[in-house]
C-alpha cells in the first residue's frame, strides 16, 4: 500500500517520502510546544501512565498543543509498527471512554492545519492499515450525520477520508467508509472524485468497486 511516485508531481499533494524509521516509539523531539504529560503517555501507548493520570483527575484528555492537536489527534496520525496498531486502537477506545472529543457542534474536531482525526487516520492507512480508521468511524454518531462527517473534505487538498484511503489502496478502510455513508461524488481541489483517484493511481480493485456503486 505504498504511495505512488507520480503523486509527488501533484501540485496539491506534494508528499515526500519519510526519512528514517517511521514506526514507534516517538521521541521527545516529536512532541510540539504545549504537549502535556497526557499527550506523551497516550501517544507512546503507555497505558499505566494514562490510567494513573486519569485516576489523579487529569483534565488534559481534550487539551491541544500549539497546533491544537489533542492526544486523540496524535494517535490518529501516528505511524505504527504492525504489532502496535491494536494497542493504538485500544488507547483510542480508552480516551473516548474518558471523554475525548471527536465531534464538536456537528463537525469533526480539526487541528490548525484543517485536518480531522478521520483525515489523519486515512492518510496513515498507507502504514497502519484500516484498524485505526475504522475505529474512529465507529465512534462517530449514528444516523445521517455519520455520512456527513465521513464525507467532509480536509482544508489544504480538499480530499475526503476516502480519497486518502484510495491513495493508500486500503480497500478495507474504503469499504468501511462506504458503509458509513461516504459520498463518492465529492471532488478535491483538483476536481477529482475517488473514482478519478482510483484510475489515476491504478487502484484496480477500488476502481471496479466505485464503478459498480456509481452505476
Amino acid at each position: 500500500m505504498s504511495i505512488p511516485e507520480s503523486v509527488h508531481n501533484d501540485p496539491f499533494i506534494n508528499v515526500k517520502p519519510p526519512e528514517g524509521p517511521i514506526g514507534p516509539p516517538m521521541q521527545d523531539q516529536h512532541f510540539l510546544r504545549g504537549s502535556t504529560a497526557f499527550h506523551k503517555a497516550a501517544a507512546l501507548l503507555k497505558f499505566d501512565e494514562v490510567d494513573k493520570l486519569l485516576a489523579e483527575g487529569c483534565d488534559d484528555v481534550d487539551t491541544g498543543d500549539v497546533l491544537n492537536q489533542t492526544a486523540l489527534v496524535l494517535l490518529s496520525r501516528n505511524h505504527y509498527d504492525p504489532e502496535d496498531v491494536p494497542k493504538a486502537v485500544e488507547m483510542i477506545n480508552k480516551l473516548m471512554a474518558a471523554g475525548a472529543t471527536l465531534v464538536i457542534d456537528g463537525k469533526c474536531r480539526r487541528d490548525d492545519y484543517g485536518d480531522s482525526c478521520l483525515h489523519l487516520a486515512a492518510m496513515a492507512t498507507c502504514k497502519n492499515g484500516a484498524a485505526i480508521m475504522n475505529c474512529l468511524v465507529d465512534h462517530l454518531p449514528e444516523g445521517p450525520i455519520r455520512a456527513q462527517l465521513v464525507s467532509a473534505r480536509c482544508k489544504n487538498f480538499g480530499n475526503t477520508a476516502i480519497h486518502w484511503c484510495t491513495l493508500s489502496d486500503c480497500v478495507e478502510a474504503c469499504e468501511h467508509l462506504i458503509k458509513a455513508g461516504a459520498r463518492l461524488d465529492r471532488k478535491n481541489r483538483l476536481k477529482e472524485t475517488v473514482l478519478d483517484y482510483a484510475i489515476k493511481y491504478e487502484r484496480i480493485k477500488l476502481k471496479v468497486k466505485y464503478e459498480a456503486l456509481l452505476k
